[in-house]
This record gives structure tokens, C-alpha cells and sequence, in this order.
């Protein structure tokens, strides 16, 4: 259950937040693998991308992207999540200069309805 927090420079359209909330979806499924390579594809559903605008300008310091994970993602894991984040960005707003943060949190600090999320094992 990733929670993504996405700022970009002000002014980009609707359908262009759009196409970065779902391309991050992909990312993150594809890299840090929530769905656990198909075994639980309802996962996905759980990935929260929150897009908003900033004041500032296309690589420099915009975009940036937060992602908070619970533990059990490894180093490739995390490396890959950035580069396809940067791909995405490449393609959708033409920058690679992308900030990504991948944080990890205990388990026991995220919670859902007032209540903990289970462990999360890796695939």
C-alpha cells in the first residue's frame, strides 16, 4: 500500500496528472511489486498517487516524488522503481530530473481505518 506524493510545476492539464498517476501505478507494481508478481493483482488498487502543483519550474526541483513503503523492499527493488518513475516523467513531461524519496516506515505505522496494516512479505 505505497502512498505517492507527486508535485509538478503549476499549469499541466488534467489528463497529463492522469497519465502520471497511472504510469506511477505501473512503476510501482512493476518494481516494488505490491501485486507480488501476479498473485495478488487487487493490490494495485492500494498504490495512492496524490498529484499537486508547486511554485517552481521543470528541473529545478520539480517534479518530486515521495513514495512510503512498509519494509521489505530490496536495493534493485527500489533502483528500478526510480528509473521507471524517470522514464515516465521523460515521456509524459520530457525531464529525466526527477527527485524520488522512497521511504520506508514500520509496518505498525501504517494504518488503514484506525487499524495496522499485516507484515508485508516480499514474493
Amino acid at each position: 500500500m505505497p502512498i505517492v506524493r507527486v508535485q509538478i510545476p503549476e499549469g499541466y492539464s488534467n489528463e497529463v496528472k492522469d497519465r502520471i498517476a497511472d504510469g506511477l501505478r505501473d512503476a510501482i507494481n512493476d518494481s516494488i511489486d505490491p501485486g507480488q508478481n501476479d498473485r495478488f493483482p487487487e493490490t494495485r488498487k492500494w498504490i495512492y498517487p496524490a498529484i499537486t502543483e508547486a511554485y517552481g519550474e521543470l528541473g529545478k526541483g520539480l517534479p518530486t516524488v515521495t513514495i512510503d513503503t512498509r519494509p521489505g523492499r530490496s536495493r534493485e527493488q527500489k533502483d528500478l522503481c526510480a528509473k521507471l518513475i524517470c522514464d515516465l516523467f521523460e515521456k509524459v513531461m520530457g525531464t529525466r530530473d526527477v527527485y524520488v524519496l522512497l521511504r520506508t516506515t514500520e509496518t505498525g505505522d501504517h494504518l488503514a481505518g484506525g487499524t495496522a496494516l499485516p507484515e508485508w512479505k516480499p514474493g
